[in-house]
């Protein structure tokens, strides 16, 4: 399973890309989703995804968030988690979401190993949880947000970078 903390992912992305135009093979709205299909795993013969989590927030009305569902799982996110943002909070159900979905579905032995994409310390209590459960974690990142100690608690860690930052992007990622 792989679990998306794409808010995040969404804004570090805006950063690095900067007043560079995105590549044909990545969709963005800014502060919102970043996604290619080459992150889809389906390149890798002995992975088989069960399902993959989408977790973001946007401003506006529940029509709004039912297109960004909707543009999320036209790009192949089965589980699109679109939350509102408002001025005042921000929005917070975010990282607790996705945190309980992914220690859920680890618990259930729903999967062997999670992809968690994400970079921020405060997963690694959710990553020594998930291991703890038996599961590997890998982390998907995106170029300098990957925070020393999520790196140490992973199995294994992947920089988007080579992907969403690169016109050529590799068709297989690699461990």
């Amino acid at each position: 399973m792989v679990f998306v903390d794409g808010e995040n992912l969404a804004i570090r992305y805006a950063n690095l890309l900067g007043s560079a135009q995105p590549f044909n093979h990545v969709m963005f709205e800014k502060n919102v989703y970043v996604w290619s299909p080459l992150l889809d795993l389906s390149s890798h013969l002995r992975v088989n995804t069960v399902r993959r989590y989408y977790y973001t927030s946007v401003r506006g009305d529940e029509d709004h968030r039912n297109v960004i569902h909707d543009k999320l799982y036209s790009m192949g996110i089965q589980a699109p988690r679109v939350f509102p943002k408002n001025k005042s909070r921000g929005s917070k159900r975010v990282d607790i979401s996705l945190s309980v979905e992914m220690l859920s579905h680890a618990h259930y032995s729903n999967y062997d190993a999670a992809v968690l994409v994400a970079g921020d310390d405060d997963y690694v209590p959710l990553v020594e949880a998930v291991k703890s459960q038996g599961r590997q974690v890998f982390i998907w990142f995106v170029r300098d947000g990957l925070s020393p100690a999520l790196r140490r608690s992973a199995d294994y860690f992947f920089d988007l970078s080579e992907v969403l930052l690169n016109e050529n992007a590799p068709r297989h990622i690699i461990y």
